[in-house]
């Protein structure tokens, strides 16, 4: 196996533990995290002016949330951030350019700043994310626009014990 594979791999390996299992109790720890969900995003029913931000979703603005939802699959990782959607996407950004189908309540997640260089590999299924959440509009490198952003907390990202790296590989070979 080559070195950039196996970083890779180890990569996805941290992430993926890190991210998208629960992370147990700190004594230490600061508040707790508000639960959110993508439902909250926007006023319903929608009226005549459109889609409204939520009253929820404006409350929750500068505080620490808990967000559950999909990692959108990019054919091209972004370094230091990714996208999370209520539903599977699969991106193909140079088939279809700005053209895609990201749903309105897509929530560009943000890395710790100093893990602003990783790209980060696609985690299949329901993934957990905790941090403080941005409510603003916002034009993202690529001149991509977001209206919901997610910065991570520093310890999103930790190392796997053995027994979770085994667990992980196990499900890179049995994909369905």
């Amino acid at each position: 196996m080559s070195k950039s594979l196996c970083q890779l791999l180890l990569l996805a390996a941290v992430f993926w533990i890190g991210v998208a299992q629960s992370q147990p109790a700190q004594a230490d720890a600061g508040p707790k995290s508000v639960e959110l969900s993508f439902r909250d995003f926007f006023r319903l029913p929608v009226g005549p002016s459109g889609l409204e931000i939520s009253d929820t979703l404006r409350q929750a603005d500068g505080h620490s949330v808990r967000l559950v939802g999909y990692m959108v699959q990019q054919e091209t990782a972004v370094q230091g951030r990714f996208l999370l959607t209520p539903r599977p996407v699969q991106m193909s950004e140079n088939a279809d350019g700005d053209a895609d189908d990201l749903p309105p309540a897509t929530v560009v997640v943000t890395l710790d700043p100093l893990q602003s260089d990783w790209k980060v590999p696609h985690v299949r299924g329901l993934i957990s994310v905790t941090g403080t959440l941005s409510v603003s509009r916002r034009e993202e490198p690529g001149g991509r626009v977001s209206w919901v952003q997610l910065q991570l907390d520093s310890q999103a990202t930790r190392g796997m014990n053995s027994f979770e790296l085994a667990a992980y590989l196990h499900n890179l070979q049995h994909r369905h």
